[in-house]
């Protein structure tokens, strides 16, 4: 009895140990198959995709709209650098775009920085966009732009466009709820003082 029992332990252990040298080799073959691509998104989430080595730049792009479920994806594309900087308004040149009919592996090379989910060509007219998710990532592209001074504005439409944001993240104000410096812990232009949260909180009291 003890040594049947003692033959089943040993038989499920070793099934479990095959199963799991199994799961390590095909990590393994997938690693040496493979690329590991980190994207960062415009609302500061990131996640890792998987492609084929000689997979070509559509291929990640085509991951990167299905994670999103974004339907409307001509407007973006992903941008990276070869030396680790992130996008910034001193230093454009430093971006590449990712080339959809090009190897990652030839783009990228040995890169081991994440790629930025960015929007790549602007609309004139907001109303052109069809689905509420891409309007969304367009402001979170327009407020980042606006945040990095990539984007100048007279300090009265910044503040104008700041209470909206407020709007949209806090909902209509409440006396009870948001006091004098409701606003200090929101970064919502460059150069925030307090007479310009002062009047982003005035504007967003207008906002119903």
């Amino acid at each position: 009895m003890i040594e049947s029992l003692s033959r089943r332990a040993l038989s499920g252990s070793s099934g479990t140990y095959h199963v799991h040298a199994l799961e390590l080799a095909a990590a393994r073959e997938r690693k040496l198959k493979g690329l590991s691509v980190t994207v960062m998104f415009l609302d500061d989430t990131e996640h890792t995709f998987h492609v084929d080595k000689r997979a070509k730049g559509v291929v990640l792009l085509d991951q990167v709209h299905q994670h999103l479920e974004l339907v409307e994806k001509d407007y973006f594309g992903l941008q990276y650098s070869e030396n680790g900087c992130v996008p910034n308004h001193n230093k454009p040149e430093c971006m590449r775009w990712l080339d959809p009919s090009k190897s990652i592996k030839k783009q990228l090379g040995n890169c081991q920085y994440p790629l930025f989910f960015r929007v790549k060509f602007y609309v004139s007219d907001p109303s052109k966009l069809q689905e509420e998710y891409t309007r969304y990532q367009f402001y979170l592209q327009v407020r980042r732009d606006i945040l990095e001074e990539r984007l100048h504005l007279p300090p009265s439409t910044a503040c104008l466009l700041a209470s909206y944001t407020v709007q949209s993240e806090l909902g209509d104000y409440q006396p009870d709820e948001h006091g004098p410096n409701y606003l200090s812990s929101l970064q919502l232009v460059p150069g925030q003082s307090e007479d310009m949260e002062k009047k982003i909180a005035e504007l967003h009291k207008l906002h119903k």
